[in-house]
């Protein structure tokens, strides 16, 4: 029997290279996605605002668990983007509208997570 088809029949040796393949697409995309840049960054000032107020940790759960959707979708934004750019580098309505709505998405989370965060904070400042 081949080492590949052994490898396959192995659950731990799959789940592990599963993960590998899931931490080299995070990583490398953090590496090159300016908007996964501004996102650890805003994250990052969160986090610093919550140590501050001293966010209860019900609050702060709340806050990672859209963290983590938001990063997530980016992620899934970036993936779409790469797809369409290795179909066609010339303008087509269709890969346009691919973009538009995975950055539509991102959007719409980033929009949620923001009004989330400012009404758990106004409840420590105010």
């Amino acid at each position: 029997m081949k080492k590949e088809s052994r490898d396959k029949d192995n659950v731990f040796i799959h789940f592990y290279n599963s993960c590998k393949y899931s931490l080299s697409g995070l990583f490398s995309s953090i590496k090159t996605e300016r908007s996964l840049h501004l996102y650890l960054l805003a994250v990052s000032f969160v986090l610093v605002i919550c140590f501050i107020l001293k966010v209860s940790i019900p609050d702060i759960i709340t806050i990672s668990l859209l963290a983590v959707f938001l990063l997530a979708m980016e992620l899934v934004n970036t993936a779409i983007e790469n797809v369409v750019d290795l179909v066609t580098k010339e303008y087509h309505p269709y890969a346009k509208k691919a973009k538009d709505c995975g950055s539509a998405a991102s959007f719409v989370i980033a929009i949620l997570a923001i009004i989330v965060v400012l009404y758990i904070f106004s409840t420590y400042i105010f």
